[in-house]
């Protein structure tokens, strides 16, 4: 039994770390300012990084 809590447990840890790092998104993963905004606008998961001003424009360095 203990066996199958650790294993549970370990599997646990492991997804929310992938999930967390599937979330890491930066302007650099996209080809144009477009692309970042759609991205951004469907806040699709870390979208929030997109947008260092909080002004609702995505990357606007790639304009």
């Amino acid at each position: 039994m203990k066996k199958v809590l650790m294993s549970t447990l370990c599997f646990a840890l492991l997804s929310i770390s992938f999930s967390a790092q599937a979330a890491r998104v930066k302007c650099a993963d996209f080809k144009s300012q477009k692309e970042a905004q759609a991205y951004f606008d469907a806040k699709k998961p870390g979208y929030k990084s997109l947008d260092r001003d909080k002004d609702g424009i995505a990357c606007e360095a790639l304009r």
